[in-house]
């Protein structure tokens, strides 16, 4: 089994990625990590780092039973790809007490406003096999898992509308 979580910077993916890996027995893949491993670093830029996606993409095609962890996850092929969703204020908060550059800051949450990670997943993925959480994603991902039931699927369509006036005044 292949579980991809993906979404924007501050939304939770380690920790719940951490957490399902341990409980379904499947390895925590966290993709930074491996690129710095395997030598597929690339570079920096303003913090974080590039990576050569096609040496990961070839080593973790090789990989089963794993659980990827990245803002990007949705680039590699798996059987369920999860998108974590978070409310952009509580975002914009979790990222500023990262100590994000504003730039940062505003640039993920305005990420997370016009949904991202959720078009970047359909653009790589059929919509039933991609699945939305906003709330308790540990055990909704072990849920869908489970019981992989196509109506939570975004095949029926997104949960989540940031898109306000509200939340725009973040990014202003």
């Amino acid at each position: 089994m292949r579980i991809a979580l993906t979404g924007t910077p501050g939304v939770g993916k380690t920790s719940v990625a951490k957490k399902v890996s341990k409980i379904l027995g499947l390895e925590h893949v966290n993709v930074s990590k491996r690129a710095l491993e395997i030598g597929a670093a690339a570079g920096e830029d303003e913090g974080s780092i590039l990576v050569d996606l096609d040496i990961l993409k070839e080593t973790l095609e090789k990989m089963d039973n794993i659980v990827i962890d990245s803002h990007f996850a949705e680039v590699f092929d798996s059987d369920f790809i999860f998108v974590l969703r978070c409310e952009p204020k509580i975002l914009f908060e979790r990222l500023k007490r990262r100590s994000y550059p504003e730039k940062k800051v505003k640039e993920n949450v305005e990420a997370e406003i016009l949904d991202y990670c959720l078009i970047h997943a359909l653009e790589n993925h059929p919509a039933e096999k991609i699945f939305e959480i906003t709330e308790n994603p540990a055990e909704e991902i072990l849920s869908i898992v489970e019981n992989p039931v196509k109506e939570k699927s975004l095949a029926f369509g997104s949960r989540t509308q940031f898109l306000t006036e509200e939340n725009l005044t973040l990014v202003e």
